[in-house]
């Protein structure tokens, strides 16, 4: 008998504290919509997270596995970390990954919604699945303190009025011309895209841009929204994330060569990146000669749901 169609959940924590103890409370009555859930520690032997998955687990029967590192390594190399570990237990490209943010929500009607009665999940071959995502603010230094059932903003990295699914090729273009808001965090894709990009001869330095660069996996050939948000990411009501910029400069040569990777095997996706970059070059232009401000980041709210 086939299983049933379920995305693997991957949590990486790193320093978890208060937030990781929230995102562990969201998970309990998620643990059946998962075929497998992965809790990778990037930290010493003695994290005090270690107690707090112990607590988890003797509550009552649970899926998760724990790996750790016993060290603290740098953003990619937890990837790999957690990545090799699927690998050895006998994962393959074609099986889905679900990476959650240690300090965000998974949101249960979502999931239900989203599965059918045996749990399994709408997910097509060759697809990445970025949000939306339903947004809470946590005010600086504590958590979120509102009700559970409060009013939850949808937001998302595609068009307002649609379409939901598109060619890699035409999503990564409309991202370079005007970007929006992206979090890694309940992004649903094949294996096949995170051991491509571990592969590739370019190591890419760094997290940033870590949505885009799994996005564009040759593997993939298109980049879809759920029908709702799954994960509730917690963020700040002042974070502009375009004033990363100069941070995210870094990752640029990777993600150059790793775009040219991309056209390379899917010929189509070169109309749309060429019109990108015409207007990206144009938009320079611009901002030399007359002083123009730079293109900010585009946060925009699909709707306004029910937790």
């Amino acid at each position: 008998m086939p299983r049933t169609l379920q995305p693997i959940l991957v949590l990486p924590v790193y320093r978890g504290g208060a937030k990781f103890k929230r995102a562990l409370r969201s998970l309990r009555p998620a643990e059946p919509f998962f075929r497998r859930i992965i809790i990778s520690l990037n930290s010493p032997s003695q994290s005090p997270d270690l107690e707090t998955i112990d607590r988890y687990r003797e509550e009552s029967s649970s899926k998760v596995e724990v790996i750790h590192t016993h060290d603290e390594l740098p953003w990619m190399k937890h990837q790999y970390f957690w990545l090799d570990y699927l690998t050895k237990t006998g994962e393959g490209p074609s099986d889905w990954i679900l990476w959650f943010a240690h300090d965000d929500q998974l949101r249960i009607t979502g999931l239900k919604n989203l599965t059918d009665s045996s749990g399994a999940w709408p997910l097509r071959d060759r697809t990445i699945y970025l949000g939306p995502w339903g947004m809470r603010y946590d005010p600086p230094g504590g958590l979120y303190e509102g009700p559970d059932d409060a009013p939850l903003e949808s937001w998302t990295s595609f068009p307002i009025d649609g379409p939901l699914r598109l060619a890699v090729g035409e999503w990564v273009a409309q991202q370079l011309e005007q970007p929006t808001y992206i979090n890694m965090s309940g992004c649903i894709t094949q294996l096949a895209s995170f051991q491509a990009m571990q592969r590739f001869p370019v190591p890419k330095p760094g997290g940033m841009r870590i949505e885009m660069a799994t996005a564009i996996a040759p593997n993939n050939l298109f980049v879809q929204e759920l029908a709702e948000p799954v994960v509730i990411t917690h963020t700040s009501a002042t974070t502009d994330r375009t004033t990363y910029a100069t941070v995210a400069r870094k990752d640029d040569i990777h993600l150059v060569t790793w775009l040219a990777n991309y056209l390379a095997r899917h010929p189509s996706a070169l109309a749309p990146s060429a019109r990108a970059f015409t207007k990206l070059a144009s938009r320079a232009i611009a901002q030399r000669a007359r002083g123009t401000a730079a293109v900010r980041e585009d946060w925009r709210m699909r709707e306004t749901l029910t937790s």
